[in-house]
């Protein structure tokens, strides 16, 4: 899965975030966007993605030290 294209089908196994969600933690809103895989799955099986559309545009925090990367879960992604 190491530097391959995929989509974001779901965050953390789901379609819709919680109500209460906070909008600088709406990761939902990546939900179709494209990135690309740039780690090995860590021990909690999830990859960085480095996201073609800028994460902070939509008003998420990106916390991780490269731009437009989030760890996401490898059950969340589809290879494009």
């Amino acid at each position: 899965m190491l530097n391959s294209r995929v989509r974001l089908i779901t965050f953390n196994g789901s379609v819709e975030g919680p109500s209460d969600c906070h909008p600088e933690e709406n990761y939902w809103l990546l939900i179709g966007q494209i990135g690309k895989v740039i780690s090995l799955p860590n021990d909690r099986s999830r990859v960085l993605v480095e996201f073609e559309l800028p994460v902070e545009s939509l008003g998420i925090h990106c916390h991780n030290p490269i731009k437009n990367s989030l760890f996401i879960l490898e059950s969340d992604l589809q290879m494009v």
